[in-house]
């Protein structure tokens, strides 16, 4: 029992490592940042989802007393992005810009670094938002619930995708400028277990064959993913997660649409 304490306040730790990088909530200003230990962090990232989910189900609930269902979706994607400061729709944009616009590895990466976005990511958050918009709008008018399932299971996944890219493709830019510097190392076993049962609760909310349609086809696009990062510039960046978490969001949210949750 007496290392149950120091164990609980270490993870408790970590969460709000997690909590302060990929959201905008504020944490005990009594934390300590430990940059060997922050890594482990990453192992919060279904978490965060379903923290930021949570808060746009709220958002929504609340919006609906008074405004119609696109007002709603419209302030909930508002606080989503107020939430998480846009951290993955921005390295959504620079990926669309970096691989859109960019001929070579190093040119590639230079692009995704450049803090202006270009052509390519602008009209690549306008698709995203208008689809994300557009799919919103039709799993609500499903259903209160299925909007909610939806979106715990779309937010949780996606980011353990993201922390899946980490552990399976090598960091190709290791530099002070970095945003994920702190964030590169691998999880050992038992923090990458801990995460894989995380988005386990949100896929029961389903049904079996919604479950299982989810889990193959972000497999899929898991795999996809992978290979255009491995190939275009050999690994990942911290824009290539924030692709790859809206990405896959965006996915299962399509695939969510088309009735497979009943």
């Amino acid at each position: 029992m007496s290392n149950v304490l120091p164990k609980a306040i270490k993870q408790l730790t970590l969460f709000f490592y997690a909590l302060s990088y990929f959201t905008r909530i504020p944490i005990p200003r009594s934390v300590h940042f430990d940059n060997e230990q922050f890594y482990k962090a990453n192992a919060y990232l279904p978490v965060i989802g379903l923290i930021v989910a949570t808060a746009m189900i709220v958002v929504f609930y609340l919006s609906q007393l008074l405004f119609s269902i696109p007002i709603s979706i419209i302030l909930m994607l508002i606080a989503s992005l107020l939430m998480t400061g846009a951290l993955h729709e921005d390295g959504f944009a620079d990926c669309c810009d970096g691989f859109g616009g960019g001929y070579d590895v190093t040119q590639r990466l230079n692009i995704m670094k450049d803090s202006q976005i270009g052509t390519y990511g602008g009209i690549g958050l306008i698709f995203l938002f208008l689809l994300k918009f557009t799919l919103l709008i039709e799993l609500a008018e499903f259903g209160f619930v299925t909007l909610t399932v939806s979106l715990l299971v779309a937010h949780s996944v996606s980011r353990y995708i993201a922390l899946y890219i980490m552990q399976t493709l090598d960091y190709v830019r290791l530099d002070n400028s970095s945003k994920v510097q702190g964030l590169t190392d691998k999880l050992n076993r038992s923090y990458l277990i801990f995460a894989s049962l995380c988005v386990i609760p949100p896929l029961l909310l389903l049904s079996i064959t919604s479950a299982l349609s989810v889990i193959s086809i972000v497999i899929i696009v898991t795999l996809l993913l992978s290979r255009l990062f491995r190939n275009n510039i050999g690994g990942y960046t911290g824009d290539c997660l924030g692709f790859a978490q809206q990405f896959t969001e965006l996915v299962i949210l399509l695939l969510l649409t088309t009735g497979l949750y009943a």
